[in-house]
């Protein structure tokens, strides 16, 4: 995960799994490699997909995005987002509220030309935006994600290569049937060899007295 990050500073973005059962800790691989990625002036960006439905299009996305229009000044916000904003605007309404007098965008003829318009906003701001700062943005459980946000991550995902962008996405494996529309996603980006996966899996009894060792600077009994 590291060297995917090193990467990603060096101008080649990419997108990486972490899978695993549930209480494997995806999340909180995903804590330390943010803290890591903090370090290295990295802005760091969270959303959530939501399990019980009701959640508007784009949920995890949305997270993300008014995350980062509330961290940043409006000045440097609009500078950021540029003609970008007033269509990002549409499916984040916060940036209406940190810009102003933002003005809607024209009216499209039909829906694939609005949401073509408004991923291809969305990637353009990613990569505007990581020239300034590299950005992680950590996308979870996207097991439960709407068909949207899918569509967008794989949208996204074929734009990075040339920018500061590193996505992270974690899901549980065990919920994923060949029909499921996440396994769909993944296999057209690892087709495209756009994906990193890291399978997380539960720690060997080795592993178990190395984790105590470092712990506890007295190396466990075989017993133990």
């Amino acid at each position: 995960l590291r060297a995917a990050l090193e990467e990603t500073l060096s101008g080649h973005g990419r997108m990486v799994t972490l899978v695993g059962a549930p209480g494997i800790g995806k999340t909180r691989t995903a804590q330390e490699l943010a803290t890591y990625a903090g370090l290295r002036r990295a802005q760091v960006l969270w959303g959530r997909c939501y399990e019980g439905g009701g959640a508007p299009p784009y949920w995890p996305w949305v997270q993300g995005i008014r995350q980062y229009a509330q961290e940043k000044e409006p000045d440097q916000l609009r500078k950021d987002m540029g003609s970008t904003a007033s269509v990002i605007a549409e499916v984040v309404p916060e940036i209406k509220e940190r810009l102003p007098g933002l003005q809607p965008p024209p009216q499209l003829d039909s829906p694939e030309s609005a949401r073509f318009r408004l991923f291809d906003s969305i990637s353009a701001f990613l990569k505007g935006a990581s020239r300034t700062q590299p950005i992680v943005l950590v996308l979870e459980d996207l097991h439960w994600s709407d068909q949207p946000s899918l569509q967008l991550l794989e949208f996204v995902a074929k734009e990075l290569s040339n920018a500061r962008v590193l996505l992270i996405g974690t899901y549980r494996d065990m919920e994923l049937s060949r029909q499921h529309p996440l396994s769909q996603t993944l296999g057209d980006l690892n087709r495209e060899r756009l994906l990193t996966k890291v399978l997380l899996r539960g720690l060997s009894q080795e592993d178990v007295g190395k984790f105590i060792e470092m712990a506890s600077g007295v190396k466990p009994p075989s017993g133990l």
